[in-house]
């Protein structure tokens, strides 16, 4: 009789739950013999409308791992918490942030979400907070280190069974005036998931962008105007302020909607920042919005309001817009990422605002300033080709275009195995 020894291959699987030719939602599935990871599990709102990564089972999950707060990397994580209190592993300020915006997320979305407070109650109690460093998740190492992306993102080697599978989640290899650039040190991997934002795009220079920042809102405020700033309310608001700061910008300065919270959490955490008095010394003089009766007043004044959402789909931003909409005196500078289909690229596109089916051209001046928090097309490249060992590339969290283009520039500059995953993908390593 002869033996037979089974011989188990490609144990190690990686899926994409979301975030395949698509901006939102983001999800990774990693799963061994005998042990499963979900790095970040996000929210995809769009035309009002929230979608979600594909599911899976929370009994035998070891542990869910969340890059950053932003919703379309942690919004949908409290569906795990219905039934079971698997570890979620976050920065301390990646904690808080993502409290407030998911609160947000269930107050404010008029369509069903499948949770409630209690289960993200239960998720940020089942929180195991991380500094930057590995950590054991179930039979996995996990290396986090910074992303440069806004305060407390991170980025995630995971060794498991023998192989390296390096996430970017949300990455920034460039300083800014709020953060230190990323710089991942890694082993030889065997998979790289990159985010695809804008590899179709090169950013202008920061200090450039900087420049017409301060320089067209002070035009604006000069010329008797309001200059209407709509800006996530982590990372990018807290960003503009030191901007604003840094360069001396001498006129009245208010922060309004859910950025006035965040920028509060943010300065609490010195450690994230380039230059925590920077941001200390520009948030000594501003304006702090607390109400109604406040908005009304700063309406007719001239000067400078930040305020979330950053895309115009909701929050104190649409209140300053509907106002400002008809008045050619007055500005919104645009600086955070539009997804197709919101306000605010719709505005940016065609100079149009209001409700769908009620689109007007605007009289007040429109601008987009690329305040971009992730890589551009070289710096994606220069990323990539920086990578050690022979990994399969898969080139997520982009447009349809964006992630195609970028995988096959690189099979053809590295000869890596490049992939523009959709959702429901499965990988062998």
């Amino acid at each position: 009789m002869t033996d037979i020894t089974e011989v188990k291959l490609n144990l190690v699987s990686v899926t994409v739950f979301g975030a395949g030719r698509e901006v939102g939602r983001s999800g990774f599935e990693v799963k061994g013999e005998r042990t499963k990871i979900i790095m970040d599990y996000g929210v995809l709102v769009k035309d009002e409308r929230p979608a979600f990564p594909l599911s899976t089972s929370p009994k035998d999950l070891d542990g869910i791992i969340i890059t950053h707060a932003h919703l379309d990397h942690s919004g949908t994580a409290p569906l795990f918490y219905i039934s079971e209190t698997p570890p979620v592993y976050m920065t301390e300020i990646t904690k808080q942030l993502t409290d407030i915006l998911i609160r947000d997320l269930l107050h404010l979305s008029a369509y069903y979400i499948p949770f409630e407070a209690l289960e993200l109650k239960t998720m940020l109690e089942s929180c195991r907070s991380i500094r930057r460093g590995t950590y054991r998740i179930g039979d996995a190492d996990v290396l986090f280190q910074n992303s440069g992306h806004i305060p407390g993102s991170v980025n995630a080697l995971v060794t498991l069974e023998g192989k390296n599978i390096w996430y970017s989640g949300d990455i920034n290899m460039i300083d800014t005036a709020l953060l230190k650039r990323a710089n991942p040190d890694l082993p030889e991997l065997d998979m790289a998931i990159i985010e695809s934002t804008y590899a179709l795009v090169d950013h202008l220079p920061r200090e450039e962008c900087e420049r017409k920042l301060v320089e067209t809102a002070t035009e604006v405020v000069e010329g008797g105007g309001l200059a209407l700033i709509p800006a996530f309310s982590v990372g990018r608001s807290q960003e503009i302020l030191c901007i604003l700061q840094k360069y001396g910008f001498k006129y009245d300065i208010a922060v309004d909607g859910m950025s006035r919270t965040a920028t509060k959490m943010i300065a609490g955490c010195a450690g994230e920042l380039r230059d925590p008095e920077l941001l200390h010394d520009a948030m000594a003089r501003v304006k702090w919005v607390q109400g109604e009766r406040d908005r009304k007043k700063l309406i007719d004044k001239k000067g400078v309001v930040i305020s979330s959402s950053g895309m115009l789909t909701g929050g104190a931003s649409t209140f300053y817009m509907e106002k400002i909409r008809n008045r050619p005196k007055d500005a919104v500078i645009l600086v955070s990422y539009q997804i197709p289909g919101t306000p605010g690229r719709i505005l940016m596109d065609e100079g149009k605002y209001g409700p769908p089916g009620d689109l007007k051209k605007v009289k007040c001046r429109v601008e987009w300033i690329d305040f971009s928090s992730h890589c551009g097309k070289t710096g994606l490249m220069e990323l990539v080709k920086s990578l050690k060992g022979n990994p399969k590339i898969l080139c997520v969290h982009g447009e349809a275009e964006s992630c195609i283009d970028f995988a096959e520039r690189i099979k053809e500059e590295t000869g890596h195995d490049a992939y523009a995953p959709s959702i429901g993908d499965v990988f062998k390593l």
